[in-house]
């Protein structure tokens, strides 16, 4: 009766074991997360992705959303068929879903509302009831800050304007008119700045310019109006141009 060697019987039984250990590793069903973290702005709706490899139905199993930077660290648990956030972290009730039709097919990802700043941080999906080695996947999320919305230009004038300037355009006795008012404006502005300024003596003797204030508020009028015109007078140039 032969006999095998006892070289090759110690070869065969560490060959059985590898092929063994290979397969069972291969079919071991694992919890798996995203590549990468996941970014999100203040204010944005999210989803942290976690799943089982191979695919498998999970409807029976529990599962537990922590925030690893929390003490209490609850952010959402589902077990024995329903959502049990009793224990909920304060700041996460009413912002935290799951996708109930998806866990047939191993689908334990969490939908985030109205994510605010405080909620960056480390997020551990973890399946309690799996009998696998490896039982939860770490969810990396980043939040940036909502863009700052850039301040409302003020149209109501330039449409105003630009509404004036197509009367214009359409009307020339009324532009001769506006020509002829701002050139007179010009002249009068011109003519003004020649009057020498008016003083009057004082008790010891020295002389002071007049008090204009009164006067002035009216030439200041006619500045502004004089000014109006001017630059409605250039964007017409330009519209015609």
């Amino acid at each position: 009766m032969k006999t095998f060697p006892t070289s090759a019987v110690w070869c065969f039984g560490i060959l059985f074991i590898s092929v063994s250990l290979i397969t069972t590793g291969s079919s071991e069903v694992q919890v798996v997360g995203p590549a990468d973290r996941v970014v999100a702005l203040a204010g944005d709706d999210v989803i942290l992705p976690c799943s089982l490899k191979p695919n498998v139905s999970a409807e029976d199993m529990a599962v537990e959303w922590t925030g690893l930077y929390l003490k209490t660290r609850n952010v959402h648990l589902y077990r024995q068929g329903r959502d049990s956030n009793e224990e909920q972290f304060t700041s996460y009730r009413g912002r935290t879903s799951m996708f109930h039709e998806e866990l047939k097919n191993s689908n334990f990802s969490l939908k985030l509302t109205r994510v605010t700043l405080s909620d960056a941080g480390s997020y551990r999906c973890f399946i309690p009831t799996l009998t696998s080695q490896v039982k939860n996947t770490t969810v990396q999320l980043f939040v940036g800050p909502a863009p700052i919305p850039s301040p409302a230009v003020p149209v109501l004038s330039m449409s105003l304007l630009r509404l004036l300037c197509s009367l214009l355009v359409g009307s020339p006795y009324l532009l001769v008119t506006i020509i002829l008012l701002v050139k007179g404006c010009r002249s009068r502005t011109q003519g003004e700045t020649r009057v020498p300024r008016k003083t009057h003596q004082d008790q010891l003797g020295e002389f002071l310019p007049y008090n204009t204030t009164a006067a002035g508020s009216h030439y200041g009028i006619l500045n502004t109006v004089c000014t109006i015109l001017y630059y409605l007078l250039v964007e017409v140039e330009t519209r015609m141009d």
